[in-house]
């Protein structure tokens, strides 16, 4: 019986480090109090190596709001990047640099929640263009669905509003350790979208928060059934991402019956047939 249980585990194991590696990220690392100790203080290292003047913003959320720069904060960006502490440091500096600019100096040192920080924005949270599905994959990511359809036509809307929902969001999501380590799974459904309501500014403004300041690891993200034009503004999209983001798009598509093999990254048909369900439930 012992070596049954044990037999059971082994492949228990076995298929959730299968599923954590099927998007070829790196898996998350062991976490031992004495590890985890040690990261926080070369990060502290690192942060004070970096001049008062390139990190204004982690200072000035350091003096108003030292609660929101906890260690549990600076874990979050240790983890989104394999706790190697150099690119972790420029993370915090760039997300409190980013978080002023999207939120303004008054709400910017504010908690992200619907009382403080976004008591402004309700109408874009209602928007949901998108929305933490609350729902895991295989290997305990976070499935966030995005539905660019919802947004209002001619882009009558703030866009910072917009970017601060996409905050409120994916902080949401990151809220469990287990996705700070094993990251995000990001499923666009952009099928009944029209052109004018693709907005490349407010596009640009969400990838460069994902990009390199916010605290979460990408999987992947998959576009399912995009529209005939998509592929015209698909390389803006790919060199907004930059490399390491490009490299996690996968496209599921069946457009007149068939699958559009103009695109790289085609996912799966195993793939496909999970992200419709989601697409079913969500779209």
């Amino acid at each position: 019986m012992a070596h049954s249980t044990k037999e059971t585990t082994e492949e228990a194991a076995a298929a959730l480090l299968l599923a954590l590696g099927r998007y070829g990220q790196s898996n998350p690392k062991e976490e031992t109090p004495e590890f985890v100790r040690d990261k926080l203080q070369e990060l502290e290292k690192e942060l004070s190596d970096i001049s008062d003047a390139k990190k204004s913003g982690y200072l000035e959320a350091q003096e108003k709001s030292p609660g929101l720069c906890d260690d549990a904060f600076k874990l979050q960006h240790l983890r989104c990047e394999i706790f190697n502490v150099k690119p972790a440091a420029k993370r915090i500096v760039a997300y409190w640099d980013k978080r002023l600019e999207i939120f303004g100096p008054e709400r910017a040192f504010l908690p992200l929640t619907l009382s403080h920080a976004l008591k402004d924005d309700t109408s874009s949270l209602h928007v949901g263009f998108l929305r933490n599905t609350l729902q895991k994959d295989d290997a305990g990511r976070a499935i966030l669905f995005v539905d660019p359809s919802r947004f209002p036509p001619d882009q009558a809307y703030d866009r910072h509003s917009m970017v601060r929902a996409l905050w409120y969001n994916i902080h949401s999501a990151i809220e469990e350790d287990d996705v700070q380590r094993k990251g995000v799974v990001i499923i666009a459904h952009p099928e009944h979208v029209a052109r004018s309501q693709i907005d490349q500014k407010l596009m640009k403004m969400n990838v460069t928060c994902i990009r390199g300041c916010l605290p979460v690891r990408i999987a992947a993200f998959h576009v399912c059934n995009p529209p005939f034009f998509f592929e015209l503004l698909f390389p803006i999209v790919k060199l907004l991402m930059g490399e390491r983001l490009r490299k996690r798009i996968k496209i599921h598509s069946d457009r007149n019956g068939k699958k559009n093999k103009s695109t790289k990254g085609e996912g799966s048909v195993e793939e496909s047939t999970v992200i419709r369900k989601l697409v079913d439930k969500y779209g």
